[in-house]
C-alpha cells in the first residue's frame, strides 16, 4: 500500500510539473514575443503568424505596414489585390502571399495549411497607385516601400476549406 501511494504521488508531482513547465513556455513566449523566430516554432509557419502575428494583431492595428514587416522575418513572394465591389477604385484589402501556387497547392494536398497574410488598409488604397506599382505579382523593393507606409486597419490570415 505505501508503495501505491508513492508511486501515485510521484506521478502527480511529475503532472505538475510537466504542466508548470508549459505554463512557464507560455509565459515566456509572452515576454519575448516580438524575438521569437520561426525556428522556435520549429519550422511551423502557422503556428508562427498566428503566435507572433496574428494572436497580436491589436497591436499592429494602427500602425504603419513597416512595423509588421519587421517583425515578420518571413519572405513575401507577391502581393494580390482586387478593387473593391462597391467602389473598384479603392482597394480595401491586400493578400500578401508567402508561397506560389504550386507549394500551396503541395501542402494542401499534405493535410497542412499554407499561410498568407490578408491586410484591410485604413483608408482604402487607390487602386491606380497598386496598378502602376504591381506590373508584376513578385514582391519588390517599390512595393515593400509603398505598403511600409499604409495603415493596417485590421489583419487576418487566408483560411481554407475544411482546414482549421
Amino acid at each position: 500500500m505505501k508503495k501505491i501511494t508513492l508511486i501515485l504521488c510521484a506521478i502527480i508531482l511529475t503532472a505538475c510539473t510537466c504542466k508548470k513547465e508549459t505554463k512557464n513556455k507560455e509565459i515566456k513566449y509572452d515576454k519575448n514575443i516580438s524575438k521569437l523566430t520561426l525556428n522556435d516554432f520549429n519550422g511551423d509557419t502557422l503556428a508562427y503568424v498566428q503566435t507572433k502575428i496574428i494572436d497580436r494583431k491589436e497591436y499592429y492595428i494602427g500602425k504603419k505596414f513597416k512595423v509588421l514587416i519587421d517583425d515578420f522575418n518571413i519572405p513575401i513572394k507577391f502581393v494580390v489585390y482586387s478593387g473593391d465591389d462597391n467602389n473598384i477604385t479603392k482597394v480595401s484589402s491586400t493578400a500578401f502571399l508567402i508561397y506560389d501556387g504550386f507549394q500551396i497547392k503541395n501542402k494542401l494536398n499534405k493535410g497542412e495549411i499554407p499561410v498568407n497574410l490578408i491586410i484591410e488598409w485604413n483608408p482604402a488604397l487607390n487602386k491606380k497607385d497598386l496598378d502602376k506599382l504591381n506590373k508584376e505579382i513578385n514582391w519588390t523593393p517599390e512595393k515593400e516601400a509603398y505598403f511600409s507606409e499604409q495603415i493596417i486597419g485590421n489583419l487576418g490570415r487566408t483560411n481554407y476549406p475544411g482546414k482549421k
